[in-house]
């Protein structure tokens, strides 16, 4: 027999960047998929690895561990394609962790001093199994900053 009880969480992907434990919210997630390759393009955001061709169409990738500051030199081992305002955007992290719903609680918003240095891609943190889990915005913040980066180099995010 099927409960009748709803689901209060919010439904995330937890994904693993270098020593950072992250959760995506779902409705944010289009795909997952293996590493595809990629064109560096100069003068970009350190946390941009470049572009990459997805469904036909190039999108940047942002190197997780890089923008979370999460350390880790290995190739990243999954891309996690996103939707960041409304557009395509691959995260490349180092694992994906599977679904899981948090509940609300579970989460805080950002302290003071660190509200303003993760606005544009961290909306809250937490922990889970014991570490510390940031909750990820899609931000549109984000989106510009590889946007402006991609217009100084005459190509479109």
């Amino acid at each position: 027999m099927f409960s009748s009880r709803q689901a209060t969480g919010i439904p995330v992907l937890l994904i693993r960047a270098g020593n950072r434990k992250g959760a995506l919210p779902l409705e944010d997630v289009i795909e997952t998929l293996r590493p595809l390759p990629v064109e560096r393009l100069p003068d970009m955001p350190a946390f941009v690895s470049g572009l990459a061709i997805l469904r036909g169409s190039p999108v940047p990738v942002v190197d997780l561990r890089v923008l979370l500051g999460a350390g880790g030199a290995e190739p990243s081992r999954r891309f996690v394609a996103v939707r960041l305002a409304g557009r395509p955007v691959v995260l490349a992290v180092d694992e994906v962790l599977g679904v899981r719903d948090m509940e609300p609680s579970a989460f805080q918003g950002l302290p003071p001093l660190l509200a303003e240095a993760g606005a544009d891609s961290v909306s809250a943190i937490g922990a889970l199994d014991r570490e510390l889990l940031v909750l990820l915005q899609c931000s549109r913040g984000l989106l510009e900053g590889v946007e402006q980066a991609l217009r100084s180099q005459g190509r479109q995010a």
